[in-house]
């Protein structure tokens, strides 16, 4: 079944996956041409995609926490742990915790702080494009699990791009964008006979929009973990599988990655049940939680001119992430210091204030192509 919207009066930029050449070097966080931008809820241009939506030529401050990623756990404890005075049990209005779906087999949100399922911003990016889970793309798109920058993981890439070659054949790989920055990870797949993209940091406007292009314009995603792009993909109609070595992030359990494959068993495999997965996947991202305009608009608050969200952006929220950052640090495992071959103090500090506030940006529907990556070798 096709998943479309009547978006009759709203540009619909459809563009070729295919991805441009540029060096290695990736834009700033800080800019896209001449416009910083902020993080937390513009994640992944997560607060773009609401903008797209809604016919807006720029986003606004959002009204609370927005969910910006699937999760396997509960999005109240994992992306809104920073920030526990939102999660009270009876939150202000532009206190909104704001999730994904309530339908989740990862958590109970009966169970949990007050929230207000919205559905996925990649749903609403999605309709605004006409999307379409009939339509078939060409290719597969490979998306290794990666890991951040105060968090490394640990694996064999070499052996998972030949295996994926010998399985899937030349492929796409879409590589996050900390790691993209390892010329020796990128050159590994790429001498696999793989092509090599990124979708920009996680802070830029465009990623979501590069993001649908590569996945609607593929006819297979995989991945070696079960992860937000995979579950996108398979609401897009798209045939996927999950298998290989999942790696692991320092100090992870290993009892997490078994957790995955047991309570989303559609995903996993080299070969899946599509319509087993696009019903899962419809549930995981709130698909039948989407809101109107008007009502989006309003769970946002981009009903009307707000202070709080503004005060909020650029006060509070820097002074209470920076107090909960160092306090993490500090207390964090051996097997995440640098001793152990976790990131210097300095790195960490770059990374912990990778989230400061910045103005936000323009909304630019057109920028969808992913950035391709060459190889570091002369």
């Amino acid at each position: 079944m096709a998943h479309v919207l009547d978006t009759s009066g709203y540009a619909d930029p459809r563009r070729s996956p295919e991805a441009t050449s540029t060096p290695r070097r990736l834009p700033s966080d800080r800019t896209h041409g001449d416009r910083p931008l902020e993080s937390q809820n513009h994640y992944y241009g997560h607060s773009f995609g609401f903008a797209h939506y809604l016919g807006l030529d720029r986003p606004r401050h959002i009204a609370g926490l927005v969910q910006h990623g699937w999760t396997a756990q509960s999005p109240v404890e994992t992306h809104f742990r920073d920030f526990p005075k939102l999660a009270a049990d009876s939150p202000l209005p532009h206190q909104r915790l704001l999730v994904w779906s309530h339908s989740s087999r990862a958590w109970e949100p009966d169970r949990s702080a007050a929230t207000t399922a919205v559905g996925a911003p990649f749903v609403y990016e999605a309709l605004s494009r006409g999307a379409d889970s009939t339509a078939t793309g060409q290719g597969t798109v490979i998306f290794p699990v990666h890991g951040i920058e105060t968090q490394a993981i640990s694996g064999d890439h070499r052996a998972a791009a030949r295996r994926w070659y010998d399985t899937e054949g030349p492929s796409t790989v879409s590589i996050y964008w900390s790691d993209a920055r390892d010329e020796r990870l990128v050159d590994t797949y790429l001498e696999a006979g793989h092509t090599c993209v990124t979708l920009g940091r996680r802070t830029d406007p465009h990623f979501l929009g590069r993001l649908y292009a590569l996945l609607s314009g593929a006819s297979r995603v995989v991945s070696n973990r079960l992860s937000t792009p995979v579950v996108y993909a398979g609401w897009l109609g798209r045939e996927v599988g999950v298998y290989g070595d999942p790696m692991l992030l320092a100090s992870e359990d290993p009892g997490s990655l078994r957790r995955l494959e047991l309570l989303w068993p559609e995903f996993y495999g080299e070969k899946t049940v599509g319509d087993e997965v696009r019903a899962v996947a419809a549930v995981e991202l709130g698909a039948d939680a989407v809101l109107s305009r008007t009502e989006l608009r309003r769970v946002l608050g981009w009903d009307r001119r707000r202070v709080a969200p503004w005060v909020r952006h650029w006060a509070v929220s820097p002074v209470e992430r920076a107090l909960i950052n160092v306090r993490r640090r500090s207390e964090a495992p051996t097997a995440t210091s640098e001793a152990a071959g976790g990131p210097s103090w300095g790195a960490w500090f770059v990374a912990a204030t990778s989230y400061l506030p910045r103005p936000l940006g323009s909304v630019d529907p057109s920028k969808t192509q992913p950035i391709r990556l060459e190889t570091s070798r002369a």
